[in-house]
């Protein structure tokens, strides 16, 4: 019963936060460390259930993924460099830079890189770069996913590609290259939400497949726990979320980050 109350719990976690810029794998990784977790027993278990994560944002975008999977859209990927909507060459420019360097340097991010004071210091830093780029952000001229050029797409890959850092938040990275970019904030959004589905299916498939082996009847239990609890808390925070942005934008979020990396270190860190 213990073991399914974790589940539980992380389930919850994840789905809170896996589209907010606040990090899923900072919150998972603090979470575990004050219920005393196994760290690399639930490294693995917190990756998979991200699949419930994923699930949500399919179903709450299930119009645009099925406009850019139809038979037709996918016939006229030769021609789609001369068109501005979007379609799947924007996907995969996007997801390339992170993948490739999240393969090739995998390892190490899960040695050194999957502990609390990396967290606590991505959870600060992060949240004062968002208020300095609030600040700064220039002038939005882009207010639909379909207006992000290919340029975009690949600049935004790169700047996801921090998001492999614990405590940085993909959706965070992602946004915050697009805000740069020129594409309004609720875009951004949009588009990160968009492309997280191939990278974080990607690494999940992955993961479970290194891993799976390793997993009894009970562990099956509760990898089930986690999904479908990940799933309906995260219809609700994107859908809570998307509403948020337009009325605060991200800056509520930074100093959530903030408060919590300090919050962290002083009372239980240190």
């Amino acid at each position: 019963m213990e073991a399914l109350i974790t589940a539980v719990i992380l389930g919850l976690i994840e789905g809170l936060t896996e589209f907010l810029p606040v990090s899923s794998t900072g919150h998972l990784i603090i979470v575990s460390d004050l219920l005393h977790l196994n760290q690399e027993k639930y490294a693995s278990f917190n990756i998979i259930i991200q699949l419930g994560a994923i699930l949500a944002v399919v179903y709450l975008y299930h119009k645009k993924f099925l406009d850019l999977c139809n038979a037709n859209s996918i016939k006229n990927l030769p021609r789609t460099f001369q068109q501005k909507k979007l379609n799947l060459i924007h996907i995969g420019i996007a997801i390339i830079p992170a993948l490739a360097i999240g393969f090739v340097s995998r390892h190490f991010i899960k040695t050194h890189l999957f502990n609390p004071h990396v967290v606590v210091k991505s959870l600060i830093v992060v949240g004062v770069i968002m208020i300095i780029v609030e600040k700064i952000k220039p002038k939005a001229q882009v207010s639909d996913v379909d207006e992000i050029t290919y340029k975009d797409a690949f600049i935004i890959g790169l700047g996801q590609c921090w998001a492999l850092i614990p405590g940085v938040s993909r959706s965070g990275a992602t946004m915050l290259t697009a805000m740069m970019r020129k594409i309004d904030v609720k875009t951004s959004a949009d588009f990160s939400f968009l492309i997280s589905v191939p990278v974080i299916t990607i690494a999940t498939v992955y993961e479970f497949l290194k891993v799976y082996r390793s997993f009894n009847a009970a562990d099956s239990l509760q990898l089930f726990a986690g999904f479908v609890v990940s799933f309906l808390v995260a219809v609700a925070a994107v859908k809570g979320f998307l509403t948020i942005l337009k009325k605060l934008s991200l800056t509520p979020f930074a100093l959530y980050r903030i408060a919590l990396g300090l919050i962290y270190y002083f009372f239980w860190l240190r």
